[in-house]
């Protein structure tokens, strides 16, 4: 009797971790493809910088496992007479962001976004 009552509540919150625990994973992975898109791009010829930065970072997230189409831009900043390449990169999670279907959109953001920049 007592587990009936409690069942529904556990499985809220079972429910709740995945989805939650989806999106963190989803999210640290885009975080570190602008981070390496960023260090390649730093490296790489100045003329070629912002397609190498968006290429590495395009590849990272594709060899991760995400199927989803990013939007990743990727530039050569100049400031103060310091070059820069940064990087830029939104991730649709889906229409909900949830893969459960749980947890609707208010409760998890539909997307991830990251945004690294290092020095040439």
């Amino acid at each position: 009797m007592e587990f009936a009552l409690v069942l529904p509540v556990l499985f809220l919150v079972l429910l709740g971790a995945i989805d939650w625990g989806y999106y963190f994973f989803v999210e640290e992975i885009v975080t570190n493809a602008a981070r390496e898109g960023a260090r390649a791009g730093s490296i790489a010829v100045k003329k070629d910088a912002a397609s190498t930065a968006s290429t590495v970072s395009k590849t990272y997230l594709s060899n991760s496992g995400l199927k989803s189409a990013p939007t990743v831009t990727a530039q050569l900043v100049t400031a103060s007479g310091v070059d820069s390449v940064r990087v830029s990169i939104a991730y649709p999670i889906g229409k909900t962001g949830s893969i459960t279907g749980f947890l609707k959109q208010p409760l998890i953001p539909a997307g991830a976004k990251a945004l690294a920049e290092m020095r040439r």
